[in-house]
């Protein structure tokens, strides 16, 4: 019995239920007409049901759909992860054989509600919808004989007062000694990150002053005026005012091994005190030029703290060491700035690390800074004293300024020292968090740097570029809680056990009607994968066919209309993609309660974002791969007049094929809108903008119905800048901050993120897409993918290549074989 045939015999027997015989038979014969089968089946299922015993037992059996799902996870033993960077939970998918997958219709396989309809059905008011089984009714009434079999342990009732008030106990005992962890690693955090900027504030107003001493500031005067006569290096190297601004930068400082280095607004090196740190009469190099820019309009940058090898004054080789610095500007009698002044050999360094390893003692915790690419800048006594037992990958030399501060994982704890690969492993959870700029508290456990679990504290320092980390050792920190929590589980354990044994007699004799009841009854619940802001996302398995999906239902207090409409506005746009790039949808409906429910794809592998946290900016090649195949996803979407308005490398999945290679889906269809009408397309009110800032077009900010499909290619070039140059093309903590950044300015080319030159074809086709005005953007999603297709040969990416990838870097998503059916795991809901 197909759903048509279904909703025809549902319609007639609800019409007929309370007719006398001789009124239904005629109804019922002038209604079918020559249709014998549908009367014979309509008669069935009058003469089976008891109207009596229906509206008797109706009451007890009304509520009984209520919270299925959340039970069925329960049972299952499902795990529970919370994931809260967007909007809605992620719908990731389960990739089918990709050259024979069809394209499934939404379909509601249970019947169609008064809110799709438009309408009401005065026989629909308060019945549920029933399943499509034609035993229905003999459903139903198992399912109520269970219900009076159970009320017998009604008696369990009694045992729940004491367990609440047990665990509500425990509860508030334990939050409070978790409250007092997190709040004394947030006030070191916040200490440490307030002494760290005084400190460099001090430092920076002290070389400041020296720059405005007029012996200092007319030596690099001359200094600049002998470089435009453009003399010989030689000239420069052996010029008096060099030695003149030593003399005078030792009797400032007081340190008889000051260094120090002159630059000019020409970007050359005018004079250094050690030929390390810069050679004289040269260029300077790529990576100092963007700080010497920096200075030139007035600021001042801290240098460091980073190694760089010094020849002795002996001229013998000298340890390599750290080295910290202030760079300023030097102005002339005018005011302008006409050179850029580093000071250092100061013994900054010494006194910046002191101050984290004092507090390192003091507190019995691990304290020290980072930089932007995660590198342990400042000595730790924690380390210190691991790498002299030979349990850290490093020599106590070897920790400041040098060691990546990496996630091991169990290496270390197993002594395997030398299998350890800093420079690919992920890095901490504390880095891999304080380098994106977020500064907050984490007292659930997570790997160090060496491999132990800790809880920390972090803080980010925009204006010196470091990050201040403060952590203890997770069992030195919860050893209160475990005595808590060991106490009451002796106390508990017998009440546990016992209600433990009713509950799963209570489970089994309750099993039979929830798949008799429930409309997802052919799906078996297996755990919670995620929440968002309007949904719950579980990994479910269909009981006949064995396929894993991904089953989004939509959270209970987030029912009223609007919402409503908006998941059923991303089920029905999502379901009319067919482009295997795009996800999947199976089934969707609603429950006798109201709980509307999407079944979807299910995929296993990474997304972008976690692409480029586990190996950096990708090759040219694989980024042109990965974006030409979400062209494909979008081009449909355009095609059908559907804007995406969330693309994000969060939202952009990645698998393993082993015939094409790199395989991306694009999912989350939870803000995507229909340009102008469409039919059959329900769509919902949007008072305000919504989604991941980052990656919005501009016009996104300045008025929201300017949209078009222009604003989906701008995203889309955002995620390109992403993949290759490692980062975000902005960031910034405000989000008025933000705003103003991508309405006015360009973001850093990607050589200069990437550390290396990129081809001027690549950065102008990046570039363009990022384009403030739509009209220089390409002007549609297929201009852009042809783009891409005339240069692409240029940049090969082959599947061995990304074999090898995802060898190396994907150790937690294994390859994605062609297969009938694949198992698979969801993207983070986000």
């Amino acid at each position: 019995m197909d759903a048509a045939r279904y909703a025809r015999v549902r319609e007639l027997f609800l019409a007929a239920e309370d007719m006398a015989a001789g009124d239904r038979e005629r109804f019922l014969r002038s209604e079918t007409g020559e249709d014998q089968e549908l009367l014979n089946e309509v008669c069935s299922l009058l003469q089976e049901h008891d109207p009596d015993a229906a509206k008797r037992e109706g009451e007890q059996s009304a509520g009984f759909a209520r919270n299925a799902i959340a039970r069925q996870a329960l049972n299952a033993g499902g795990s529970v992860r919370a994931a809260s960077q967007s909007s809605t939970a992620s719908e990731s998918t389960e990739q089918g054989t990709r050259s024979r997958r069809s394209h499934d219709k939404v379909s509601n396989s249970i019947g169609t509600s008064p809110s799709q309809t438009g309408g009401k059905d005065p026989q629909r008011d308060s019945v549920s919808v029933k399943p499509r089984s034609s035993s229905a009714l003999l459903w139903a009434q198992q399912t109520r004989r269970s219900r009076r079999r159970n009320n017998k342990w009604l008696w369990l009732a009694a045992l729940l007062p004491t367990a609440l008030i047990g665990w509500f106990t425990y509860d508030r005992v334990n939050s409070t000694m978790e409250q007092s962890v997190r709040d004394e690693l947030r006030g070191i955090a916040d200490s440490m990150s307030h002494a760290t900027r005084r400190f460099l504030i001090d430092k920076s107003r002290l070389v400041e002053s020296w720059s405005r001493q007029p012996g200092v500031q007319s030596s690099v005067i001359e200094l600049v005026e002998l470089e435009r006569g453009n003399p010989q290096s030689d000239e420069l190297r052996n010029a008096a005012a060099t030695g003149l601004l030593e003399a005078q930068l030792r009797n400032l400082s007081d340190q008889e091994e000051v260094q120090f280095v002159v630059w000019s607004d020409t970007f050359r090196t005018l004079a250094s005190s050690e030929d390390r740190l810069a050679a004289v009469g040269e260029p300077v190099s790529p990576r100092d030029a963007e700080m010497i820019a920096s200075v030139m309009t007035g600021q001042t940058v801290i240098f460091g703290p980073q190694r760089i090898d010094l020849p002795g004054r002996s001229g013998t080789q000298a340890p390599e060491l750290p080295v910290m610095a202030i760079v300023v500007p030097v102005s002339n009698d005018e005011g302008q700035v006409v050179a850029a002044l580093l000071v250092g050999g100061t013994e900054m360094f010494d006194e910046f690390s002191r101050m984290f390893f004092d507090v390192a003692n003091a507190g019995n915790l691990d304290a020290y800074a980072v930089n932007e690419a995660g590198i342990m800048v400042t000595e730790s006594p924690r380390a210190a004293t691991l790498a002299s037992m030979k349990k850290l990958d490093a020599s106590v030399e070897e920790i400041a300024a040098r060691l990546r501060v990496a996630d091991p994982g169990t290496l270390l704890n197993s002594n395997n020292i030398g299998q350890v690969q800093r420079a690919t492993s992920p890095p901490t959870a504390s880095v891999a968090s304080v380098t994106s700029g977020s500064s907050t508290v984490r007292i659930d456990p997570y790997r160090n740097y060496a491999g132990q679990l800790v809880v920390g504290a972090w803080r980010w320092n925009s204006d010196s570029n470091l990050g201040i980390i403060a952590e203890r050792q997770a069992d030195a920190a919860f050893a209160a809680v475990r005595i808590v929590r060991s106490s009451f589980l002796l106390l508990g354990t017998l009440l546990f056990i016992t209600a433990s044994m009713a509950a799963a007699f209570l489970a089994r004799a309750s099993t039979a009607e929830r798949v008799a009841v429930h409309p997802l009854s052919r799906y078996e619940v297996l755990r919670e994968l995620g929440s968002g802001g309007m949904g719950q996302v579980y990994l479910a398995r269909h009981r006949q066919l064995g396929r894993d999906t991904a089953l989004k239902v939509m959270i209970g207090d987030r029912r009223d209309k609007q919402d409503q409409l908006r998941f059923d506005r991303e089920a029905r746009l999502a379901a009319s993609l067919s482009n295997p790039h795009s996800v999947m949808i199976y089934d969707y409906g609603r429950s006798e309660d109201g709980e509307s429910y999407c079944v979807m794809e299910f995929l296993r592998g990474l997304t972008l974002q976690e692409v480029v946290e586990r190996s950096g900016s990708q090759p040219i090649g694989r980024a042109l791969f990965i974006i030409s195949q979400v062209c494909e996803a979008l081009a449909e979407a355009h095609s059908l007049n559907l804007l995406h308005r969330d693309i994000k490398p969060q939202n952009i999945m990645l698998s393993l094929d082993q015939s094409v290679g790199d395989w991306a889906v694009l999912f989350d269809y939870g803000l995507a809108k229909p340009l102008g009408s469409v039919v059959d397309t329900v769509q919902s009110s949007e008072t305000h903008w919504s989604g991941t800032p980052t990656y919005m077009a501009p016009e996104r900010f300045r008025q929201s119905n300017s949209m078009d499909r222009r604003s989906d290619i701008y995203s889309l070039g955002c995620v390109a800048y992403f993949l290759l140059s490692g980062r975000p093309p902005f960031i910034e903590h405000e989000t008025e901050s933000l705003f103003a950044l991508i309405l006015s300015e360009q973001p850093m080319s990607i050589s200069q993120q990437r550390q290396e030159s990129v081809p001027d074809e690549i950065s102008q086709l990046v570039f363009r897409c990022m384009s403030k005005r739509p009209d220089d953007r390409f002007e549609s999603i297929s201009q852009l993918a042809d783009a891409i297709a005339s240069i692409h040969h240029r940049y090969p990416w082959t599947v061995e290549d990304a074999k090898r990838w995802w060898k190396d870097y994907g150790d937690e998503a294994e390859p994605v074989a062609p297969a009938d059916v694949r198992g698979n795991s969801i993207a983070d809901p986000t």
